[in-house]
């Protein structure tokens, strides 16, 4: 959302949200709305679901860090799930959230997706990708590049992948939201689901439409999006959660050929700690066991 070394950029201070922050009691009870009702009605039920949400995010200034990490603040611990083997009954699902460059989900989580996955993220220069997403941008016009060369538009990778997505930008440039704009197309160019509105926050807003409002009322509206997923919809077969890493990671190496050797030197030292720590265990079980051996022969002796 801002501008080339030849363009002065406006300075943009950090988020300075007008209200008090929630406390993270109130915000479980935004996103347990829906379900209030019936879990009044049930019974209690100790089986627990496991839901881990992403915050990727691309920042140039500190604002869509700020807000990515307000918004894993605020996720819920806990929400309710419908289990399928309780036909009147919801089991409490546990909510972890994680944050982290949009680069950084690629190149060290190897596109590890999760079937909800939020992204903030703003436009830098002339429509490029900011600091952190840089990587990420590269993925999607790639998408995008074969879906205009006609490449396999039925290669639909990420179907089971939910995403929200808060763009920033600065609408006095025509190249205005051309970052956001461009991660949203890829994505659901290859099956990806967006849920919520399209979060729009312009540095350039005046009064109710000033960056840090839209921002906030995106946030405050998200909540019950994410809720109606994580509690109503089913959860995609692994398999299809796998096919999304394998085929971005492998677009990823296409694309990046010096993270194949350095996910080979990871892999290999990964083999050795694991080496060593296996090894280590049956040294100390010889010594104990010839430290007890020596003990009991000692004790026969006398």
């Amino acid at each position: 959302s801002h501008l080339t070394s030849s363009l002065t950029p406006p300075t943009i201070q950090p988020i300075q949200r007008p209200h008090k922050t929630p406390t993270p009691h109130a915000t479980t009870t935004t996103m347990t709305m829906t379900a209030t009702n019936e879990q009044q009605s049930t019974t209690t039920n100790t089986n627990t679901n496991n839901e881990e949400i992403l915050v990727l995010y691309g920042s140039q200034t500190g604002n869509s860090e700020a807000a990515a990490q307000e918004i894993t603040s605020l996720l819920p611990t806990s929400i309710l799930h419908p289990d399928p083997n309780q036909t009147n009954n919801n089991s409490p699902c546990i909510v972890t959230a994680r944050c982290m460059h949009l680069d950084d989900f690629l190149e060290f989580e190897h596109a590890k997706w999760t079937r909800l996955v939020i992204i903030v993220c703003s436009s830098y220069g002339v429509g490029q990708a900011p600091i952190g997403a840089r990587k990420f941008r590269d993925v999607c016009d790639a998408i995008l590049e074969r879906q205009r060369h006609g490449g396999n538009s039925d290669n639909q990778f990420l179907k089971g992948v939910s995403f929200a997505l808060l763009g920033l930008g600065d609408s006095h440039y025509s190249t205005y939201f051309q970052n956001p704009t461009t991660i949203h197309e890829a994505l659901t160019a290859v099956g990806a689901t967006r849920i919520g509105a399209l979060g729009k926050a312009d540095a350039s807003g005046t009064g109710d439409m000033e960056q840090c409002n839209v921002i906030e009322r995106w946030m405050d509206a998200i909540w019950d999006d994410l809720a109606k997923v994580i509690a109503v919809e089913h959860h995609p077969q692994r398999k299809v959660l796998e096919k999304a890493c394998e085929e971005t990671w492998g677009l990823c190496l296409e694309l990046f050929p010096e993270w194949r050797k350095s996910a080979v030197a990871n892999y290999f030292k990964a083999l050795v700690v694991a080496l060593c720590v296996s090894l280590g265990g049956v040294m100390v079980s010889i010594l104990v066991n010839h430290f007890f051996r020596k003990n009991g022969d000692d004790g026969w002796s006398q």
